[in-house]
């Protein structure tokens, strides 16, 4: 049995076999990077926490609870943090899995998308580190008075520190979706211009999804980042439709 190849599409017809033989070797490097990161993250375990403690303020007394809370900080800091580190390798084992359906143009441009997606996730990584997750955590211990003493779990202050800067780096690649989804007329900006309404809540849905809390607050200072995000991508996905009407 073989699976037939798009018409205009490079490339020899590959049997079924074979792209189950490749998807195994795709997976089976994936495997293997996100193994690597997880063993690198688990071994400086400790500074990593001493690093995605750096947005607390100070006064936070940071506690832990119970005697497994510490293995369990561990394996979800070598679990996340493998998977954030082998990123770029897993775009790039994704896009050897399809690269034999692709075309020239189609090569080239995924090949210049890598290091551009890559770039963009470390981006959202680093901001929502610096901007948001400080913020966040400026305002919301303040909301039982000052006579309250904020203790917060080391579990509760990793778990959703990697979550939310995964998110966030995952997010920062909106513009370049916008743009491949323009540029193959999925989606036409125009008609995303006079929706914009409809985007601005459904920015905040989103935030409030990805918060741990989901409450007024969190959606403020995460909605608005990506709404911008989303500004950004319907300026990409304009620039990708003028280019697709000049190619034709």
């Amino acid at each position: 049995m073989t699976v037939p190849e798009p018409e205009g599409v490079s490339g020899a017809t590959m049997p079924l076999s074979s792209h189950l033989r490749e998807l195994r070797t795709r997976l089976m490097w994936t495997f293997i990077v996100v193994g690597i990161g997880a063993i690198g993250a688990f071994a400086i375990g400790n500074r990593l926490i001493d690093v995605l403690l750096i947005p607390f303020p100070d006064d936070i007394e940071v506690v832990q609870i119970d005697v497994l809370e510490g293995v369990r900080v561990r394996m979800k800091i070598a679990l996340l943090g493998g998977i954030i580190v082998a990123f770029p390798m897993i775009l790039f084992q994704a896009i050897m899995f399809v690269r034999p359906a692709l075309t020239g143009t189609e090569k080239r441009f995924v090949y210049i998308a890598l290091p551009i997606v890559s770039v963009l996730f470390a981006a959202g990584i680093l901001f929502a580190f610096f901007v948001p997750i400080p913020v966040m955590m400026q305002i919301l211990p303040q909301f039982l008075g000052e006579d309250i003493e904020p203790q917060i779990r080391i579990d509760s202050i990793v778990g959703t520190t990697v979550w939310l800067i995964f998110a966030m780096g995952l997010l920062f690649e909106l513009p370049v979706i916008m743009y491949l989804l323009a540029r193959i007329d999925i989606i036409d900006p125009a008609s995303l211009r006079t929706k914009r309404k409809g985007a601005i809540l459904l920015s905040f849905v989103a935030a409030a999804i990805i918060t741990p809390t989901g409450d007024p607050i969190n959606m403020v200072i995460w909605g608005i980042p990506i709404w911008v995000l989303y500004e950004i991508g319907l300026l990409m996905a304009r620039f990708a439709a003028w280019q697709r009407r000049r190619s034709e």
